[in-house]
């Protein structure tokens, strides 16, 4: 008899413990997909801003991992909604780079109608020691006043 509660109170034991634990799962590494990291970008950042008169000041930043040979935008261009879509109506900008540097900035203004919303469409770009990465990125709408 003593020795029947003995074995449930470890079964019970075991289990709690059990329960209590985090699982751990293990793979073959020949069958395992992990997310990787860029390897060229770091960060970016592309706000939309109304400040009035119908203007919206537009900010985009990149940063890359490191210094690289080559970083800028290969196009930022502005976009406003129609029948439901959104439609590119003026390109800022198209291929400006900075070389031998880590961070990009370009901040610049557009002028809109009051009422009307817009958002800012990036084209990001790296490129270093012969390779390259292209991130396109689009700021939240805003309706300028």
């Amino acid at each position: 008899m003593l020795c029947k509660k003995k074995i449930i109170a470890q079964l019970f034991t075991v289990m709690l413990c059990m329960l209590t634990s985090p699982l751990a799962s293990y793979a073959s590494a020949d069958n395992v997909e992990s997310q990787k990291a860029s390897l060229y970008i770091r960060s970016t950042s592309v706000t939309a801003q109304a400040i009035g008169n119908g203007t919206l000041l537009l900010e985009n930043m990149l940063g890359a991992t490191r210094i690289v040979d080559q970083l800028g935008v290969k196009t930022i261009e502005v976009q406003t909604l129609r029948n439901g879509y959104w439609q590119s109506i003026y390109t800022i900008v198209r291929d400006d780079y900075l070389y031998n540097t880590g961070t990009y900035v370009y901040d610049c203004y557009y002028y809109g109608t009051p009422g009307t919303q817009y958002r800012s469409y990036v084209e990001f770009y790296v490129a270093d020691d012969g390779g390259s990465e292209t991130k396109i990125v689009t700021s939240n709408p805003v309706t300028a006043y």
